[in-house]
């Protein structure tokens, strides 16, 4: 099910984006359609091409340090580095995408499932919504919830591996509380859920159908994103998240953009205070850094120095 923390947007930029050309689908379903492989040639910047831990340095007399995190409860993945946790441990400001908030996390259901009438079993072929509350229920949502969910938070969802326990992002904040750091978020859940709650009811059905048709491919490569996580290969996670046709169709684009380039750019603004101030550590999702319109390139032209650590 979505957590406190739903923005864990490096798995679902990537899980958007695994869906491969297959002869045979899972359901015979119209819904259901094959992509194609396509080249994509990453233009990122070199210097920024691998490293998981930057230190931040410009006119504060204390460094910061801004650390790319993967969303996910993974045991690898929560064996936090020696280098992040000192550089966390000298601290003071602990920010993070979003800080969980009690008020925002009571409104989630009136925001993720349909209020009254209308239900995802309505919009969706009978295969295809069998399908999804097959998937849905390894996330803790019966039937009954999975008709009231909304395609967009249906979708959501299963770009998560299923599972319970904090994520990276949530055992980093534990940490900071416990060494009484200050803590802020860098944006508000609902503006990240609005992304997709702005979007257009087909294109909900679209994202939900892809996913769905398509979700074995989703689980199995988690395996590849991880290991090159786990490898700090940023230039790689790019290129594989970029590796399909669907980055080509408009839906997809606007889509990646509003998740990817517009947010790197309010992120890397709203950092500005905390830089400034110094002995800050930032926590963004991994694939937030790389790229011509990535964090790092974007902190690099507000005059700061980047200095990979780790």
């Amino acid at each position: 099910m979505i957590r406190s923390s739903p923005d864990r947007f490096t798995l679902i930029y990537a899980g958007m984006l695994w869906l491969v050309s297959m002869q045979a689908f899972a359901l015979e379903a119209p819904e259901c359609r094959g992509l194609e492989l396509a080249a994509y040639s990453y233009s990122g910047p070199a210097i920024y091409d691998r490293g998981l831990l930057w230190r931040i340095e410009g006119n504060a007399a204390t460094p910061s340090h801004l650390f790319g995190t993967i969303h996910v409860a993974d045991r690898e993945i929560l064996a936090i580095p020696t280098p992040v946790s000192e550089a966390l441990a000298a601290s003071k400001v602990f920010v993070m995408e979003t800080l969980p908030d009690l008020e925002q996390l009571a409104a989630l259901p009136e925001l993720l499932f349909f209020q009254q009438g209308e239900s995802l079993r309505k919009l969706i072929s009978r295969p295809l919504f069998d399908r999804t509350a097959e998937i849905l229920e390894a996330y803790f949502l019966s039937p009954e919830n999975v008709s009231r969910i909304k395609p967009w938070a249906a979708f959501l969802t299963m770009n998560y591996p299923a599972g319970s326990g904090a994520v990276l992002d949530e055992m980093l904040l534990n940490r900071a509380l416990e060494q009484g750091a200050a803590t802020h978020g860098l944006e508000s859940m609902r503006e990240q859920l609005d992304i997709f709650e702005d979007l257009p009811q087909d294109q909900q059905l679209r994202l939900l159908a892809d996913t769905v048709c398509h979700y074995e491919v989703v689980t199995d490569d988690f395996a590849v994103m991880k290991r090159l996580y786990l490898s700090r290969d940023l230039k790689g996670l790019y290129e594989y998240s970029n590796r399909y046709a669907a980055t080509d169709e408009p839906m997809y684009k606007e889509l990646l953009t509003n998740l990817l380039t517009r947010r790197n750019q309010v992120m890397a603004e709203r950092m500005l205070p905390y830089l400034e101030q110094g002995a800050a550590f930032i926590a963004v999702g991994a694939m937030h850094l790389p790229g011509d319109e990535g964090i790092l390139s974007l902190l690099r032209e507000r005059g700061f120095k980047l200095v990979p650590l780790y």
